[in-house]
């Protein structure tokens, strides 16, 4: 490939030239024998700016009529003429590169700072790959949480890429992606670097009890600040953590909103229960004698309703009465404490890790609703008083997030987190396979998105759509994103960023992954530029 010296007399590999384009696309003939692949990143340097952009398509490109091309190609495939019509380094036929402007970095005094595009480079401008030092100008954020290194294609580049953690979760944050991509690995490596700070609040309902770890494979409990900042709950659980005991008067029927279906007549009958028992409602329903007389409702609807609670509560009857056969729901004395702890401990700063593997989906999501909208409560009293402001951050993990988010449930606390949630410091982490079932005017208000692999047509243009920056192109890029590789589209971002996101194993098994300042290519690099992780 042909080798310059730029005005900074360094030797320079170029890959490819601008031949035309607009300001949505540069076309660039290849040099052959650059190979460029689909997401590759290049630079394209002109005096006083800088433009990255990302190839977003690859096409063929010829001089030749195609009737002579289609002769030849017949005639060397059949044998009859095995003659190569064309020399190995015919200029007359080359490939087409098709790039996506990113990002301009410019000159600003001192420093150098990254905008979205408003220009274009000079016409037969030369492109080189993208390096480690074109990022040079990224700023390091206040409470930076790590994501993964920058992406080049296939490619990773010793470029850390962080955002501030206080605006990643105030304003929600959608991990979308298909099964195997990458999504459980991602939601670990983001709590580890939360509990870095000590000052997120962040409830994770863990429905397949892997986020704490085991003797074996690493988890969060492996953190170097885990004894202060974690709280994990479980059935059984281990030395330093809680035991899962909710007692049932701590669930109030909203939280059943948006995870249980009830008919009107059921809904009125629970309304009806809570204001004349109070906490006391479930205990009052299971109580309710069929004959009892005087009964204002069809003993259809209490029946119904009691197999319900039953089944979400695992509650059974015995002669001495009703019992949760797993453990967890207590209709005595036991855990009444146990969500306002889980609450308080939200508002100090910690992961509240629960396992969520001994219960169902449903009595889960219950639980999670009954901590979160204790927590709201609170949050709006200190709204009201202003002094919000020194409270801690919340996040909330959602899997499965358009079950609870659906339009026809809309008046569930975690709807109305995504709505209003900003405003009282309470965001959401919504993890999903469908992005196209949440309602559009909540996937509008996440402020990131994380867009891992999706094969699904439909799942793909529903993200192009909504995503912060312009992703028109951006289609067979995110088909074929492999296991933990993503685009980062961001309201604090200049361009979509990809990265690579490094596995957990790797993180907690690091003896330096609480100051993690550099990538392990950096550390094996040491000429290498020093580089910061940042947000734009």
């Amino acid at each position: 490939m042909e080798k310059e010296t730029d005005v900074e007399s360094r030797e320079v590999e170029y890959v490819g030239q601008i031949v035309s384009g607009n300001d949505s696309e540069f076309l660039l003939r290849e040099k052959q024998g650059a190979k460029l692949e689909l997401g590759d990143l290049l630079v394209v340097d002109n005096e006083g700016v800088k433009y990255i952009c990302m190839v977003s398509e690859l096409s063929y490109g010829s001089l030749i009529a195609p009737e002579r091309i289609l002769t030849s190609a017949g005639s060397i495939l059949e044998g009859v003429n095995p003659r190569l019509e064309f020399p190995e380094k015919d200029l007359r036929i080359f490939r087409q590169i098709h790039t996506k402007p990113l990002l301009e970095v410019i000159s600003e005094g001192e420093r150098m700072a990254g905008r979205a595009p408003r220009s274009i480079p000079e016409f037969m401008s030369k492109a080189r790959v993208a390096e480690a030092s074109d990022f040079s100008f990224m700023e390091e954020p206040r409470t930076k949480v790590f994501i993964g290194d920058i992406r080049s294609g296939g490619k990773t580049l010793p470029v850390g890429f962080s955002m501030d953690g206080e605006k990643l979760l105030s304003h929600h944050v959608l991990i979308s992606a298909q099964t195997g991509r990458g999504k459980s690995n991602l939601v670990k490596v983001l709590l580890w670097e939360a509990m870095k700070h000590e000052k997120f609040g962040v409830l994770v309902m863990d429905v397949h009890n892997e986020y704490y770890g085991t003797t074996t494979s690493p988890g969060l409990k492996d953190h170097p600040n885990a004894r202060r900042v974690l709280r994990y709950y479980s059935r059984s659980p281990p030395p330093g953590g809680q035991l899962l005991k909710i007692n049932l008067k701590s669930i109030d029927v909203d939280d059943l909103k948006g995870i249980v279906e009830f008919t009107e007549a059921q809904e009125g009958t629970l309304e009806m229960l809570r204001r004349e028992k109070g906490a006391e409602w479930i205990s009052a329903l299971l109580e309710w004698s069929e004959d009892e007389k005087g009964s204002r409702k069809p003993t259809g609807t209490i029946r119904v309703l009691k197999r319900k609670i039953c089944n979400i509560f695992n509650l059974n009857e015995t002669p001495a009465g009703y019992v949760c056969e797993d453990g967890v729901f207590d209709l005595g004395g036991m855990g009444e404490e146990t969500i306002n702890d889980m609450a308080r401990a939200l508002e100090d700063g910690k992961v509240v890790l629960i396992d969520g593997s001994s219960i169902s989906d449903d009595a889960g999501l219950v639980i999670a609703s009954a901590v979160i909208r204790k927590l709201f409560d609170r949050y709006e009293e200190y709204k009201l008083s202003g002094t919000i402001h020194e409270k801690a951050q919340i996040g909330v993990v959602l899997e499965e997030a358009p079950r609870v988010l659906d339009v026809a449930h809309g008046g569930n606390i975690f709807s109305r987190i995504a709505r209003e949630g900003r405003k009282f410091k309470i965001g959401l982490i919504a993890i999903t396979q469908l992005a196209s079932v949440i309602p559009k005017d909540i996937l509008a208000n996440i402020g990131t998105k994380v867009i891992m692999g999706n094969e699904m047509a439909q799942e793909r243009r529903v993200l192009v759509e909504n995503a912060a920056q312009d992703l028109s192109g951006y289609d067979r890029i995110i088909a074929g994103l492999e296991v933990g590789e993503a685009i980062v589209s961001s309201i604090f971002s200049k361009f979509p960023v990809p990265v690579k996101i490094p596995k957990f194993e790797e993180i907690a098994g690091s003896s330096k992954a609480q100051g993690r300042g550099q990538t392990q290519k950096q550390a094996e690099t040491p000429n290498m530029p020093p580089v910061r992780k940042t947000y734009f």
